[in-house]
């Protein structure tokens, strides 16, 4: 089938099928959602205008949150306060992100290595992440993992699933200084101001990249604020939601368009992806999940930044 604005023959159930995988990637880690839509429209799809392509990846990030946030915020898998302050940073840092790639990254030749440098140095610091002596320093977010896991067990054997809740985010303290929250009877603290300036940060990038920015915030949900894994995918997929919702705004007011026709198929894909992802991220241990994470990042990183000399050197396309 022929999509003339994206400019590419693409088969529909091509289109459904990678969208399923990104909107299951984004729920279930609450990253990489964005960065897996991207390589989808350049490297298998192969759209060649990038300011066609930002906004479109980001139409596939904008409605997995609108799906897996409430299936989150029902088991008290949310930061709900810290989402909102993430976000709220995120509406300024959108603004100026689009406008920036929109006028100084136009074209795949300046957009492509810009994408791959950025997703490999988080790739890099996932890496770091999973390191044995790095995993020693955050015992209480292992064990709020850990006793979360055991719930699960516990309840899927009683057909009790509904009460997983209970030992869920709870908070003690709320407001625009220290947060205090408990959460698989462990107890985490944050102040409000640095999500605040950590959604700025992320969206200018995610929105220069046009991605949702899960894989820089789900890093800095873990490794800052030390959030346990199995709140940072709903923490994350739901701040996106404002920024990403900016930046695509933006980008329309710039002249950017959209395939509306292959975003129908694309958006089919990504709900049914979406309500999978936080169903079945209940029964996967948090390392496999960031394992998985940091994997998809280092493949995209390397193709994206080095993939033309490789190609050059060995006549091997990475992507």
């Amino acid at each position: 089938m022929e999509f003339h604005v994206a400019g590419v023959t693409v088969s529909p159930i091509a289109l459904i099928l990678w969208s399923i995988f990104v909107g299951y990637v984004f729920s279930t880690i609450g990253a990489a959602g964005g960065i897996l839509a991207g390589v989808g429209h350049i490297s298998i799809f192969g759209m060649k205008k990038a300011n066609i392509v930002k906004p479109m990846n980001q139409m596939l990030t904008l409605v997995s949150p609108v799906i897996a946030a409430p299936l989150y915020f029902r088991e008290r898998r949310l930061v709900v306060p810290a989402a909102i302050a993430l976000g709220l940073g995120g509406i300024i840092g959108a603004l100026l992100g689009s406008w920036l790639s929109h006028t100084y990254l136009p074209d795949m030749k300046s957009y492509k290595p810009f994408f791959g440098a950025i997703t490999l140095f988080i790739a890099g610091r996932m890496w770091y992440e999973m390191l044995p002596s790095v995993k020693e320093k955050q015992k209480a977010v292992k064990k709020a993992n850990k006793a979360f896991e055991d719930k699960v067990k516990e309840l899927k054997a009683a057909g009790k699933l509904n009460e997983l809740k209970e030992i869920g985010v709870q908070f003690q303290q709320m407001g625009l200084g220290n947060n205090v929250f408990t959460f698989g009877g462990e107890t985490f603290r944050y102040n409000a101001i640095s999500p605040f300036l950590a959604g700025l940060i992320v969206a200018v990038i995610s929105a220069a990249l046009g991605v949702g920015g899960g894989f820089l915030l789900v890093p800095y949900l873990t490794s800052i604020l030390g959030f346990p894994m199995f709140v940072v995918a709903g923490t994350s997929v739901l701040s996106i939601l404002v920024s990403s919702a900016t930046s695509i705004a933006n980008y329309i007011k710039m002249g950017s368009n959209l395939d509306w026709a292959m975003l129908s198929f694309e958006l089919a894909g990504v709900i049914i992806g979406s309500y999978l992802g936080p169903v079945l991220s209940k029964y996967v241990k948090a390392e496999y999940l960031k394992g998985f994470l940091a994997v998809v990042l280092t493949y995209i990183g390397i193709g994206y930044t080095f993939g033309a000399i490789i190609l050059k050197a060995t006549g091997v396309k990475i992507i």
